[in-house]
């Protein structure tokens, strides 16, 4: 069964035998079944692309050799106060390794989330390595989530949550990834552009790419928290940064209004089953928006439209 995300191979996984990561698959497909015999409703625990789970079972029993892509899923919580969300990225020799989890909230302020991610990873790093630790990070969700609503001011609304601090720049950052498939990647990077307030676009397929512009500190917490999931390969191609002063209108500096996934409605034509994007209609895109200068940058050529 083809996955929409490209078999991927962990490093560490490269230093194992097929074996031994067909045991270590099984303790993943293990622990998500108990999850989902907890969250059976259909927007408690979401798959980011359920062929995987047929994937990785097959692989697990030796149907398949190829090993599949990694496992992604997002754990929707109701705790006291409030609602959390924890998405989960599982490297093929998890729970030997730590997994990526990232837990929001659309009513928690952003000061209230770091505390929050800070205070898991803490509480994930006392589990005994080698141990399956979702299921405990779901507890302690559970336990101590409804905290963090008490001890931070709650948002009114999720515009609220991107209050932003002084800051003399303005940046713009041009990200390059090897692909952009997954779903929950791809939510978690409007919902994370949203919270900080950044406009830009992202570009899903192969290549992925994205821009983010607003408030200097806001793009670099943004991308300190982009760069931390699992990537094939991401990279920043370009940083650009203005000075600005208390009296200049930020919206002044901004090329986009919105963030937004681009796709056919920005009229990008794409080829080969949804893989890959027209280069052409790209450049186009980034002329309209006075960006057509990034395509050299990104590509080593320069841009004409089709």
């Amino acid at each position: 069964m083809k996955s929409e995300e490209e078999p991927t191979t962990d490093s560490a996984s490269e230093s194992l035998d097929q074996s031994e990561v067909q045991t270590l698959v099984e303790l993943q497909l293990s622990e998500v079944d108990m999850l989902q015999s907890m969250f059976p409703g259909p927007r408690e625990l979401v798959v980011d692309d359920p062929s995987v789970l047929c994937d990785l079972r097959d692989f697990a029993e030796g149907r398949i050799t190829l090993l599949p892509p990694r496992l992604e899923f997002v754990i929707n919580l109701d705790v006291e106060k409030g609602q959390l969300s924890m998405s989960v990225n599982l490297p093929h020799q998890y729970p030997a390794v730590q997994p990526t989890v990232f837990v929001r909230s659309q009513t928690l302020s952003r000061e209230a989330q770091h505390r929050l991610n800070q205070d898991l990873l803490t509480h994930l790093k006392t589990i005994q390595e080698g141990d399956l630790c979702i299921g405990p990070a779901v507890t302690w969700l559970q336990e101590k989530g409804g905290t963090f609503f008490e001890d931070y001011p709650q948002m009114e609304n999720a515009e609220d949550a991107s209050v932003e601090t002084k800051d003399d720049k303005f940046a713009r950052l041009w990200i390059y990834s090897h692909h952009i498939y997954s779903k929950i990647k791809r939510k978690d990077i409007l919902d994370l552009s949203r919270e900080f307030d950044l406009t830009g676009f992202c570009l899903p397929g192969k290549p992925g790419i994205i821009c983010v512009e607003g408030h200097s500190q806001n793009t670099e917490d943004w991308w300190h928290k982009v760069r931390s999931w699992n990537w094939q390969k991401i990279l920043c191609k370009k940083r650009e940064e203005v000075n600005i002063s208390n009296d200049q209108d930020l919206s002044a500096f901004r090329r986009f209004s919105t963030f937004e996934e681009l796709g056919s409605e920005n009229n990008i034509r794409v080829k080969n089953g949804g893989f890959h994007v027209n280069m052409g209609d790209v450049f186009r895109y980034l002329e309209e928006h006075e960006c057509g200068y990034v395509f050299k940058d990104y590509f080593g050529i320069s841009g004409r439209p089709t």
